[in-house]
């Protein structure tokens, strides 16, 4: 069994993660803020999984605590399983606790969490020998139908990850060989950065959508894409390609990553979005401006990509617009990840590369 595993966040995926990793014979600690949500997932002693997980049944959970260093204590891997504008704080609260050796993954990243994880944890004085990882995507499409049972809707077959800097790539990947074969870490932070999609598919079309939320409209978020809306995503992918030249890697096009992973077809965004009925019948549309496909997928997303092309001197023009305009819809949205608040201020190109790669 090894040693015992944490899991800090105990939402959706998190509790996905519990019970997934007790089931395939992990001992499992799982760390949440809320109180009641740790006295219930106490009293039942573990998670229920149901659904299409590749197991299913109770999982145990060997201590679920809002005490953030028990949880963390004799662990080897401390899996971060919440929405990236927490990764910051929790950081914070990590760093007292963390000791050398640990293996942290942010799950998912978003687009350079690793970068401003690392960075964080300079700024509180941490000094522990730690390797930083972060995936692109959850495994899970899940949702808890109430504390402790889980409902898996689909689990990924593999998901790209990578240890910051990626010279670690293998050693991670041989910790994880036996526990989340799932997890591919062959990339660097930076291809996995520019493989979440998220940055591409919410913030653009939602403020597209901005009459039919504040009207409180019932629509479906995919399904009722317009030709306009697919043009603008093509544009942002067309900066997200030139990103990811910039820096040496082979992107595949928004276009072909969806016929790779959805049953659809087309020729361009539109097309491909509204033929994947399959997948998409049934997402509906927000119903405020304050969305995680804004409030999150903006700043600690689409403003990493921004900062990306800064330090490598890529123009994105759509990018930054997008961003411009929802930080004047939304002024209290967050920084994020600015170029000055992931430490890359008078960094170049070169020396982020060997950041990302080399360490």
């Amino acid at each position: 069994m090894g040693k015992p595993m944490a899991i800090i966040g105990a939402g959706n995926g998190g509790q996905a993660f519990a019970g997934y990793l007790s089931l395939h014979g992990r001992t499992v600690k799982i760390f949440d803020v809320v109180q009641n949500t740790v006295d219930k997932l106490t009293k039942l002693g573990g998670v229920v999984l149901e659904g299409h997980s590749d197991v299913t049944g109770f999982g145990k959970i060997e201590l679920a605590s809002t005490d953030i260093g028990k949880v963390m204590e004799g662990c080897e891997i401390i899996l971060v399983v919440l929405p990236s504008i927490y990764h910051k704080d929790m950081a914070k609260k990590m760093a007292p606790h963390l000791k050398d050796g640990q293996i942290v993954v942010l799950n998912p990243n978003a687009s350079l969490g690793p970068v401003e994880f690392k960075n964080t944890l300079k700024e509180c004085g941490c000094t522990a020998d730690i390797i930083i990882a972060g995936t692109s995507t959850l495994l899970f499409a899940c949702r808890a139908i109430e504390v402790g049972r889980v409902e898996v809707s689909g689990q990924k077959a593999s998901l790209s990850a990578a240890a910051y800097p990626s010279k670690y790539n293998d050693l991670v990947a041989e910790k994880f060989a036996d526990i989340l074969p799932q997890f591919n870490f062959r990339d660097d932070i930076l291809r996995v950065s520019l493989d979440n999609l998220n940055a591409m598919m919410h913030p653009a079309p939602t403020l597209l959508y901005t009459a039919k939320i504040e009207h409180e409209e019932d629509f479906q978020y995919y399904l009722d894409f317009t030709p306009s809306q697919g043009a603008l995503v093509e544009a942002l992918d067309a900066e997200r390609m030139a990103l990811g030249k910039a820096y040496g890697l082979e992107l595949r096009t928004l276009v072909d990553e969806y016929k790779n992973t959805y049953e659809t077809s087309g020729n361009n965004m539109y097309e491909v979005i509204t033929n994947a009925i399959s997948a998409y019948t049934g997402i509906k549309g927000q119903k405020t401006m304050r969305t995680r496909y804004l409030m999150e997928d903006i700043p600690y997303s689409l403003v990493a990509l921004q900062t990306m092309g800064q330090v490598a001197g890529v123009p994105t023009p759509c990018i930054s617009a997008v961003i411009t305009v929802a930080r004047a819809i939304i002024p209290e949205m967050d920084e994020g990840r600015t170029r000055k608040n992931l430490g890359l201020e008078g960094v170049d190109k070169e020396a982020f590369e060997a950041m990302c790669r080399e360490g």
